[in-house]
């Protein structure tokens, strides 16, 4: 059947202001990710008693939830649980009051720990054990050889997968339509509920969500190379 290319116009001035919507899904959760997924990874690197064990257990599990699943038994715990907890403690507010987009930002924020952390722990394993011993020689603390040794190395290693791992999350964002969030995918389709242009309405979305990935990796590129040419300048002089 032929494409209606102005449904594809429409669906896309209908989806662009939810980009924001999108963006926030996907860089909030990156940067909690990030900070939980590297204390996880320095956790387990350094085999902290019983808490290593635990937490690889625990990203063992994660690993084989769906983001989906995650999703909606976030939804039904929060609906379930947060009036009578809030009911406990005489608070005024109650589920039907939070924003859905935070259910949202928690379910993708532990999807992006569980990789993020697999990211920095294979990240650190790629750092050659001299660069420690290095750092010990001249009397450098332990966090001071992560903080001015260890980490400046890990980010050439760790950023291309950075980058990857988001582009997942704003893929991964299209599905908070679950949970009653509207972002790029449910804007576009707002139109197609009127003319049932469903095709168009995707073809919309995807040219955003291409926009989005492209930017993100060519913004990546731009800072490796820079980020790797001064590491380079650095340690030459």
């Amino acid at each position: 059947m032929p494409i209606d290319f102005t449904a594809i116009a429409e669906a896309f001035k209908a989806a662009v202001p939810f980009i924001p919507v999108t963006l926030r899904l996907a860089f909030i959760p990156l940067f909690i990710g990030m900070i939980f997924g590297l204390l996880i990874a320095l956790a387990r690197f350094f085999q902290v008693p019983v808490l290593s064990k635990f937490l690889a257990g625990l990203i063992t599990i994660g690993k084989g939830v769906p983001v989906v699943l995650s999703l909606m038994v976030a939804y039904l715990l929060f609906s379930d649980l947060f009036d009578q907890v809030a009911t406990s403690l005489s608070l005024p507010i109650r589920f039907s009051d939070i924003n859905r987009e935070y259910i949202g930002i928690f379910v993708l924020s532990f999807t992006a720990t569980i990789s993020l952390s697999e990211i920095f722990r294979g990240a650190l394993s790629a750092i050659p054990k001299d660069q420690w011993d290095a750092a010990a020689s001249i009397g450098l603390t332990q966090f001071q050889t992560i903080a001015r040794v260890i980490f400046p190395q890990m980010i050439p290693i760790a950023l291309p997968m950075i980058c990857s791992q988001l582009i997942v999350l704003i893929k991964a964002s299209s599905l908070v339509s679950l949970v009653s969030v509207v972002d790029v995918l449910n804007g576009a389709l707002i139109t197609a509920t009127t003319s049932y242009t469903f095709l168009e309405s995707y073809i919309a979305a995807a040219i955003i969500y291409w926009a989005l990935s492209i930017t993100v990796e060519q913004v990546s590129q731009l800072f490796e190379r820079n980020y790797t040419r001064k590491f380079v300048k650095g340690s030459a002089l």
